[in-house]
């Protein structure tokens, strides 16, 4: 049977079916609509019924206030106040002082103009455009208020000026407006510097100056510097030319018949094999001398900006850092380089002592090597002062004290190292000939005097043995190398070095500060570089020319006098770490090691 058959309506003809629903629907209808419709009819048809009176319905009414209208909000007269700065006040502040003194009134504490709401805001008695209160004393032009003051902080201002060179100009020229030119260049600049840091326009750290404002662009976003935004750039460059260095000098070997060039001849034809080895000498003496040939570099570079004056030494450092293309990134070559040199000298002097290597005929050049590292100190100390920032401070009050607590020569000798008993212009001056001139040209002396003595006193402390090489018939391995392998190993030593250096410059910036406000401070609230903080904590004892000068003398006299006070080191033991003969100048020098990283570590608390 098929499914049709089975359901009787679809056995129905279609006019049938048809038929059937139709009456079905209407049905369905006929029913609904009165239904549905009763409510309706009922409210438009009277019923026959006795009058009711109808029983009174409760209604929820919701009722909608009648609006208040706001209390005008009033304005906040302490925007008018005063602005608090710090002590002393750097140049924004006192840019933002000058600014609340003679721009505020027009282009609004916030620098949007004299808008309507600005206008009205000040009270009656404070209202310069109402009140009239100047009387006869008014300034200039004092009562031809401006009607339209443009905005100084909204998008798309000071579009008229190209740099921070143009603005200030134009601040000094015209403004106020009521009494033009009246800004000394000082306050000028100050809230020219203002306005900048109001858009965003002036580098972090960076002092303006007449000089460096052509450099700080307006119209176009202040580029990062080149440290951080060309890094990958440096760095490659850097790798690829220290590896190529390293590569070229790897295959350095002198041909038969052909005289050594002058690198090579630097080197004595052989040293002994054992001495050449890192582990002995730790590469401080190769690394002194190319951390020094880095700092001249990098020196000589930073002459062609730097400012010895007062004035301009901080601002200069800033542009340096933050203007001149790679000009942060050769600065912090200088810095570390500096710092490393200190570490460095320590170290090769320590090895000479806990070697033996100190020893006659070496005592001489063990002198030569101790006054090169005075020097380097100096030159360190020096060039920290050549910042002249905020902080340099310990330098200042504590260098030219302590010199002054000198019985008898105390003062001459001020004048004779720092040009001037008060920290200004001449000491400037006196450090930076210092720096460039006396201590650089003998520390160049010295070390050119301490190279030369170490190949005519034998070269590197050795044995008889290791000095002389293999006898004749043995057959072992020789125990000395030639001078072309010492420069590969020199050169591979430098790379490494070299490369991290470029990394510590790149990522760790060197310090820098606001330039120095102020000479009136005690000693208390500074600090000394970290390799006097151990001066520094001295000083804490007690009187200033016994700790402070006579026990750093008394340091580097002792140390001058180990070759000649202690036991003579056994030739058979000379070129050894740490050898028997020598354990009193060993257990004198780790004394005072010791007890010079407690006095630092004490400081820094």
């Amino acid at each position: 049977m098929t499914e049709r058959a089975r359901h009787p309506i679809l056995r129905l003809r279609s006019g049938r079916a048809i038929s059937l629903l139709l009456i079905f629907v209407s049905g369905f209808f006929l029913l609904a609509i009165p239904a549905a419709a009763s409510p309706v009819l009922d409210s438009i048809t009277p019923t026959a019924t006795a009058y009711t009176p109808p029983t009174p319905t409760m209604y929820l009414v919701t009722l909608t206030p009648t609006p208040t209208l706001a209390p005008t909000p009033t304005f906040d007269v302490s925007r008018l106040d005063k602005p608090i700065v710090d002590e002393p006040p750097s140049q924004l502040d006192e840019g933002l002082l000058v600014y609340w003194g003679v721009c505020m009134a027009c282009h609004g504490d916030t620098g949007q103009g004299l808008t309507d709401a600005w206008r009205d805001s000040f009270g009656e008695d404070r209202d310069c455009w109402t009140s009239k209160c100047h009387a006869s004393n008014h300034p200039p032009q004092g009562f031809e208020f401006p009607r339209l003051v443009p905005s100084l902080s909204d998008k798309g201002t000071l579009l008229r000026f190209v740099n921070a060179e143009q603005l200030y100009q134009y601040n000094l020229a015209n403004m106020p407006w009521w009494d033009p030119g009246s800004l000394t260049k000082e306050k000028a600049l100050a809230v020219t510097a203002y306005l900048l840091k109001m858009n965003g326009k002036l580098p972090e750290g960076v002092t303006l100056t007449a000089a460096n404002g052509q450099f700080i662009p307006i119209q176009y976003t202040v580029m990062e510097p080149p440290a951080q935004s060309n890094l990958w750039k440096y760095l490659l460059a850097g790798a690829l030319i220290l590896s190529g260095i390293g590569i070229g000098l790897q295959s350095v070997q002198p041909h038969a018949g052909k005289r050594p060039s002058f690198i090579l001849h630097l080197h004595p034809p052989t040293i002994p094999a054992l001495q050449a080895r890192f582990r002995y000498t730790l590469g401080a003496g190769g690394l002194a001398v190319f951390l020094c040939i880095i700092l001249l570099v990098t020196g000589l570079l930073e002459m062609f900006y730097y400012i010895p004056s007062t004035e301009r030494a901080a601002a200069t450092i800033q542009e340096i850092t933050f203007l001149v293309p790679y000009g942060g990134l050769v600065r912090n070559l200088h810095f570390w380089s500096a710092q490393a040199l200190v570490v460095v000298a320590a170290i090769h002097l320590l090895r000479v002592v806990f070697t033996g290597a100190y020893a006659k005929p070496r005592r001489f050049n063990y002198i030569l090597g101790l006054g090169l590292f005075v020097i380097v100190l100096l030159l360190d100390f020096t060039g920290y002062v050549l910042r002249w920032d905020e902080g340099i401070r310990w330098a200042l009050i504590a260098g030219t004290n302590l010199l002054g607590s000198v019985p008898k020569i105390g003062e001459g000798l001020v004048r004779f190292v720092s040009g001037n008993l008060e920290p200004g212009p001449a000491m400037l001056i006196r450090f930076y000939a210092w720096h460039l001139f006396g201590l650089a040209i003998l520390g160049g002396i010295l070390m050119i005097w301490h190279l030369f003595r170490v190949r005519r006193d034998g070269g590197i402390a050795a044995t008889r043995v290791e000095r002389i090489g293999n006898p004749p018939d043995e057959e072992s391995a020789p125990t000395r190398i030639s001078r072309a392998e010492l420069l590969r190993r020199e050169a591979i030593t430098m790379l490494v070095a070299g490369g991290i250096l470029l990394l510590i410059s790149t990522f760790l910036p060197a310090p820098i500060e606001q330039p120095m406000s102020s000479t009136l401070v005690s000693l208390a609230e500074s600090r000394a570089p970290w390799f006097f903080l151990w001066v520094q904590e001295l000083l804490k004892v007690g009187d200033p020319f016994l700790w402070g000068v006579a026990t750093p003398l008394i340091v580097v006299l002792l140390l001058g006098l180990i070759p000649y006070v202690f036991p003579r080191v056994d030739e058979s033991e000379i070129g050894r770490w740490l050898p028997r003969s020598g354990r009193a100048a060993q257990l004198f020098l780790a004394t005072l090691l010791v007890t010079i990283i407690t006095l630092t570590i004490l400081a820094t608390r």
